[in-house]
């Protein structure tokens, strides 16, 4: 943690331990803090082999905006699919056993987490990292603070979340498709509902207003402002009760029209005009509504149609991320320091990365020199940067908790079954229960 420089002595380097000792029991905050900031090189002067592990090629596709800024460092990407949970499984045993390999590795907001709980990354304080927070969106850096409360992680992206509805029917159903409008009907999760039946009574139950129940669940999940777990005692948010009741209300009243998320009737629907809205991040924009909804589009078979806008939703949320850190056991953690900090907040790149790519970045220098000028064709002209600028400074994931997105995926198997009418609502909350216990064994159930 102290430059090489300062240890000079027997004496010294006994006292540097005692010190050590002490912030580790204590976990003070003002000890990590003091640590000075490693130096730095020209980025030239930079040489060796990087490993990078990601669970999506986005850093990789980043990778020559990389290269190009420190062409002595020669990067390796290797990207392992976490799904059925291949890369935390990875990461895991990988980490577990104080291997140096890989150097830097990303982590995705559903697991994040765990990987700070368990310390896998390298704390960030002594590199310099707290003093580019006041130029990044604050939550993206915070929400990585260990218990000693350093930055463990940077990202490239903050990702607040909007409603995407379908213009045509907003005028079919409301007589108009500006935004503010439609906001009037999405933002209040009654009027919501409301449009629904309109929109089912306009297309006599041929169209709907949600392609499915679960697509709500993001901004439920972001309505609570307490943890699951307060003093080893798990708490069901009365929101997500209420979320239960509704889903199953919209379900048997032909409301939405019966897939799920992710599911393949879902991404169909946003290309065969059936559904009006869709509840998705920043990200959920460019990597899910685009190539779905039109997907000749990118191979420059069609044009953008432009029947599409944003809208407000019923409740501010943040879906998502990729934080970006060292390993702490890397042998060359100043060099894996310098693509943390590149990727994480460099604003060049991420100016570059966001004109390239629409992608929402986290640095706010950047956002606010390019969010005036905006305009999303695939949106009817309108500016998203500039709403989710808006949004950004709403979102707060203090609540969050390692093991949130396992307590929400038991949570979503039992609304599954109740609203498919396999069980009753308080067995279905019993059962999620049972699944909690299994998942936090030592924690007591506020029943």
């Amino acid at each position: 943690m102290i430059s090489k420089g300062i240890i000079r002595t027997t004496l010294v380097m006994l006292t540097l331990i005692a010190v050590l000792a002490m912030v580790g029991c204590g976990g003070k905050k003002e000890e990590a803090a003091a640590a000075a900031p490693a130096a730095e090189m020209a980025r030239e002067d930079y040489t060796g082999k990087l490993v990078v592990w990601s669970f999506t090629d986005e850093i990789q596709n980043m990778g020559k905006y990389f290269d190009a800024a420190y062409p002595n460092i020669e990067t390796e990407y290797v990207i392992i699919p976490n799904q059925d949970q291949v890369y935390l499984n990875k990461m895991n045993t990988t980490l577990r056993s104080g291997a140096a390999t890989p150097d830097v590795f990303t982590g995705e907001a559903a697991f994040y987490k765990q990987f700070i709980e368990a310390g896998y990354w390298e704390p960030l304080t002594k590199y310099g990292a707290e003093d580019l927070v006041k130029n990044l969106v604050s939550y993206v850096p915070d929400s990585t603070r260990d218990a000693n409360g350093e930055i463990t992680a940077l990202s490239w992206q903050a990702t607040p979340g909007a409603l995407f509805y379908r213009r045509s029917i907003a005028n079919d159903v409301l007589g108009t498709d500006d935004p503010a409008e439609v906001s009037k009907w999405t933002s209040d999760l009654d009027k919501f509902y409301e449009l629904g039946e309109m929109v089912k009574e306009q297309y006599g139950g041929e169209k709907f207003l949600l392609a499915g129940y679960d697509d709500m669940s993001q901004f439920v999940y972001n309505m609570r402002t307490e943890p699951y777990v307060v003093d080893g005692v798990f708490t069901l948010p009365d929101a997500l009760v209420d979320f239960m009741k509704l889903s199953k209300e919209m379900r048997d009243n032909g409301i939405e029209m019966g897939t799920q998320t992710w599911q393949p009737p879902w991404f169909s629907s946003m290309a065969d005009g059936s559904v009006m809205t869709y509840i998705l991040p920043t990200w959920g924009l460019h990597y899910v509504m685009k190539p779905n909804a039109e997907p000749e589009a990118n191979e420059g078979n069609a044009e953008w149609t432009g029947d599409w806008g944003l809208a407000v939703p019923p409740a501010s949320y943040s879906w998502g991320g990729t934080w970006v850190g060292i390993n702490r056991n890397s042998e060359n953690k100043d060099m894996a320091w310098q693509a943390v900090k590149f990727f994480g907040s460099d604003p060049e790149f991420l100016e570059s990365w966001a004109k390239e790519t629409g992608d929402f970045v986290a640095n706010l220098d950047v956002i606010n020199k390019i969010k005036g000028d905006f305009s999303e064709g695939f949106l009817g002209g309108q500016n998203h940067y500039k709403y989710f600028a808006e949004e950004a400074e709403k979102i707060d994931v203090s609540y969050i908790g390692p093991w949130d997105f396992q307590i929400q995926n038991a949570f979503g198997d039992q609304v599954e079954v109740y609203v498919a009418g396999e069980k009753d609502l308080d067995t279905a909350i019993e059962d999620f229960y049972a699944a909690v216990s299994d998942i936090l064994p030592d924690v007591t159930i506020n029943k």
